[in-house]
């Protein structure tokens, strides 16, 4: 079995000098092969754009994206708006469900950046009711997450949005510890 996960920079992994992040770690703990298709930067428009392509050949798939939708651009306005983010997650889930087993997996906090990060959890938010609607598991961690100690020091340490090998693996023990992530591992 392969699992594809298709999301942003913390999908990808992104200042983990171990390059395992959250995915080479809670398939390393579930004992199953991954491809991982994060692309830095990315925001829902780009991966409703791509992610079609990139979860050919997958068994399973594992979406996690919305920080980026959150940041804001050079007009000081969020770079996808909150119609638009419903819109794509929406649509994303409704034909990943019909390929293979879909999850979806909330965005993660970015440390500092109370404006980004509270539009994040909303995002997190929305997103675990648009997903009940449309019958796609949904693991919500952006609370947990908010609050972890590596996630925040390390990226402040940083880049001051990605943390290092500690962060990621608080998140992954998490998404691990997830009935919703312990079930779709069944499916």
């Amino acid at each position: 079995m392969t699992i594809t996960f298709i999301g942003d920079s913390f999908t990808l992994g992104v200042g983990d000098s171990e390059d395992k992040g959250w995915v080479g770690r809670v398939c390393e703990e579930a004992g199953v092969s991954y491809k991982n298709a994060g692309v830095q930067g990315d925001t829902s428009d780009d991966i409703t754009e791509r992610w079609k392509e990139a979860a050919v050949g997958a068994d399973k798939l594992v979406f996690c994206f919305g920080a980026n939708d959150c940041l804001l651009n050079e007009h000081r306005r969020v770079r996808v708006g909150k119609v638009e983010r419903l819109k794509n997650a929406k649509a994303i889930m409704m034909a990943a469900s019909r390929m293979a087993p879909t999850l979806f997996i909330s965005p993660f906090p970015i440390a500092e950046n109370e404006i980004a990060t509270k539009c994040i959890a909303d995002t997190a938010r929305q997103l675990s009711v648009v997903a009940k609607m449309n019958k796609v598991p949904y693991v919500n961690i952006f609370e947990a997450m908010k609050g972890a100690k590596a996630w925040h020091s390390e990226a402040l340490a940083g880049d001051g949005a990605h943390p290092g090998t500690g962060g990621y693996a608080e998140a992954a023990k998490l998404i691990t510890e997830h009935s919703v992530w312990q079930d779709f591992l069944k499916v």
